[in-house]
């Protein structure tokens, strides 16, 4: 008999977790049994598959191929169950579908207001849910079946395999400060200038600091003196008020809130050039929905 035909949600979600946490005492104590029964049970999984999932090891065990492999297909039902629960719960209550998008905060005030209002314009009755994270926090979810489509500044080696993306735009960075720091409103500003103050950037793993840490690279700049590391744009934009900080920002994002009087852009000139484009899974038809949304920014570029 086909063992997929006897698994059921609580195994997959059990084999997910032995996979991440590596121990079955810690496991079986989160799923409140003991762990003979969970170690009997994974004894009985892999005869019915015929395959070692675990190496058993001194402080634990340790997933091989197969694991791993059966994981991410464990992960992707999870998901898409979870989806699944949160569409009918929607159809329930009147929506005729649901769009699940997932993007970067830097990049939702520029691109998605005008997407979003053509796709309503088609389809007024269905659910839109945004999540705002960075897209290295979000392409497991998209992996996973959680969202259709993500939105934000390309890294390509940050992204899993399976997962396919396309450059909307070029958006440089460029360094921002508060409408009444001393470099504000200078006709010309130089790299010596700005780093003379201290600065406010995202962790080193941020797409927008691995793309400010490469033009200082072709600068042939020293790192500036950070103070603050935050990735929160709400606050970065808060704090430059009445602040000497400078800050490093998508050249797009900075010129949506400098339109509201909230930020100068220094004049220096960046001589990178990132990209800003959408992601999706790959070898997997988009829904009607999805297809239609990734249209919708391909226009609002």
């Amino acid at each position: 008999m086909n063992w997929t035909h006897r698994i059921r949600l609580r195994h997959l979600e059990i084999l997910v977790r032995l996979c991440e946490a590596g121990n079955l005492s810690q496991v079986a104590a989160e799923l409140h049994i003991t762990q003979p029964a969970l170690s009997k049970w994974l004894k009985d999984l892999e005869q019915d598959i015929g395959l070692p999932l675990f190496e058993r090891q001194a402080r634990g065990i340790a997933p091989t191929a197969h694991a791993l492999a059966l994981q991410e297909h464990a992960r992707a039902v999870i998901g898409k169950l979870d989806r699944a629960h949160h569409a009918m719960a929607q159809l329930a209550s009147g929506a005729t579908g649901t769009l699940e998008i997932g993007c970067s905060p830097t990049v939702a005030p520029v691109l998605l207001p005008a997407s979003i209002q053509r796709f309503r314009a088609t389809y007024p009755g269905v659910m839109i849910h945004v999540v705002e994270n960075s897209l290295n926090h979000l392409a497991p979810h998209l992996l996973e079946g959680r969202h259709d489509v993500l939105v934000g500044r390309l890294e390509q080696q940050t992204f899993p395999h399976g997962l396919r993306c396309e450059a909307l735009y070029e958006d440089p960075i460029c360094l921002a400060v508060g409408r009444t720091h001393p470099l504000a409103g200078l006709r010309r500003v130089t790299w010596k200038a700005v780093l003379a103050f201290p600065w406010m950037s995202p962790d080193a793993s941020a797409p927008l600091r691995i793309r400010l840490d490469y033009e200082l690279a072709l600068a042939g700049q020293p790192a500036p003196r950070q103070v603050i590391a935050s990735s929160s744009v709400q606050t970065n934009v808060a704090l430059l008020a009445g602040s000497d900080l400078v800050m490093p920002v998508s050249r797009g994002l900075a010129e949506h809130f400098e339109q509201q009087g909230l930020l100068r852009i220094l004049p220096l000139a960046m001589q990178s050039r990132g990209a800003i484009g959408m992601v999706w899974r790959d070898g997997e038809a988009e829904s009607e929905h999805a297809a239609y949304f990734m249209q919708c920014l391909r226009l609002a570029c």
